[in-house]
């Protein structure tokens, strides 16, 4: 593949958070509004940005309840952490001189407040959260965004993400994308193409990027 730059997504391809988000959001529909709900009915809300994930639910006091929401996610802090080899991944890649950047759909603040994805906020030279000036994925507009900082053609970038937000931003932007599959779950499930490129360890990327 020899690409110029990598671009990652967040939740559940840098950091794991899957778990503590699905746990809070479900804790704040049961305390604010006595919904009940079970995890599957959540799970598309990781990746989505917290606002549009509240719209998603007909929750109509988004910004009380997305404070709430975030005080919830902190209550599951133990349980959200860097995925092994992310490190070791983002420091061979900077050994190549890999422009790497982050394309999230986190708020600003969401990212500059994380404790664990802090430790490896220095890796990254360009990082394009969620902000109202920019569509959502699966628009591509923060990863256009992301290629035009960087003044690197879409044919030299890969997006690394999670969820098919991800892929159809990738797709959006005409930029080749690589499933991050680590974790518990065989993400492959949840994508239509079954030919997807994927990498169920980070360490794996190398091989697609700088051939090892």
């Amino acid at each position: 593949m020899l690409k110029k730059c990598v671009l990652f997504d967040v939740d559940g391809t840098l950091v794991d958070t899957e778990e503590a988000t699905v746990e809070a959001l479900k804790i704040t529909m049961k305390k604010l509004y006595n919904k009940e709900y079970t995890n599957n009915e959540l799970n598309f809300a990781v990746g989505l940005p917290g606002k549009h994930t509240l719209h998603k639910l007909g929750i109509e006091n988004i910004d009380d309840t997305l404070r709430f929401w975030g005080e919830q996610i902190r209550e599951f802090s133990n349980k959200v952490m860097l995925y092994p080899q992310i490190e070791e991944t983002l420091d061979n890649l900077k050994d190549k001189n890999i422009k790497l950047g982050i394309v999230t759909s986190r708020y600003d603040y969401e990212v500059k407040e994380d404790i664990i994805l802090n430790k490896v906020l220095h890796y990254f030279d360009v990082i394009v959260t969620y902000n109202e000036s920019l569509k959502p994925k699966p628009y591509p507009d923060q990863l256009l965004k992301a290629l035009k900082e960087f003044k690197i053609d879409p044919d030299d970038a890969v997006y690394v993400g999670d969820t098919p937000y991800d892929y159809g931003c990738a797709k959006g932007g005409n930029v080749d994308f690589i499933l991050a599959n680590w974790g518990n779950v065989d993400r492959r499930d949840n994508f239509d193409d079954k030919n997807i490129k994927m990498c169920n360890k980070p360490l794996d990327l190398l091989d697609y990027i700088i051939g090892g």
